[in-house]
């Protein structure tokens, strides 16, 4: 085999293992005009429980309001409105966010939290653990660092 086709074969056996194992939470900050006058600030990113299931988490801000939402998969997670939401910092600082969804009864896979208050309280750049009020017990997500400087840009932003 000649030394290119060597190269040729290794890159695209190198390629699909890197898109494999490379973090599903990629994300960008994006902004939207919803009506005149009226932008959303938002960071979007699909993040793993404990149980492996996905969640897509949803940190959006506008005038006065910094809203952290949680989509669990349907029929697999029920939240229990309107119980707060726990953050669990890696310095083990234990954070509630107010439970502020407001079609609680009719959407059980998803819990929305305002995180305003937080904000002088969460870390930089370090991961957090969230821990939404469900009623299945013991569900655990796992917000990586890069996430939360992210949320943190998103802040400075709106």
């Amino acid at each position: 085999m000649a030394p290119w086709q060597r190269c040729l074969l290794l890159i695209l056996l190198v390629i699909p293992l890197w898109l494999a194992v490379s973090p599903s939470s990629n994300a960008m900050i994006r902004t939207i005009e919803e009506a005149p006058n009226q932008v959303v600030v938002q960071s979007r990113h699909q993040l793993r429980d404990n149980r492996g299931f996905t969640w897509q988490v949803i940190l959006f801000s506008r005038r006065d309001q910094l809203q952290l939402r949680l989509v669990g998969f349907p029929e697999q997670y029920h939240f229990r409105h309107p119980d707060p939401l726990v953050l669990i910092t890696s310095s083990g600082q234990t954070l509630t966010a107010v439970d502020d969804f407001p079609k609680a009864d009719s959407v059980a896979n998803v819990g929305q939290f305002d995180l305003l208050p937080l904000v002088p309280h969460l870390p930089q750049s370090e991961p957090l653990v969230l821990r939404p009020p469900l009623e299945e017990q013991g569900i655990e997500i796992a917000v990586p660092a890069a996430v939360v400087v992210e949320w943190h840009v998103l802040i400075e932003e709106a």
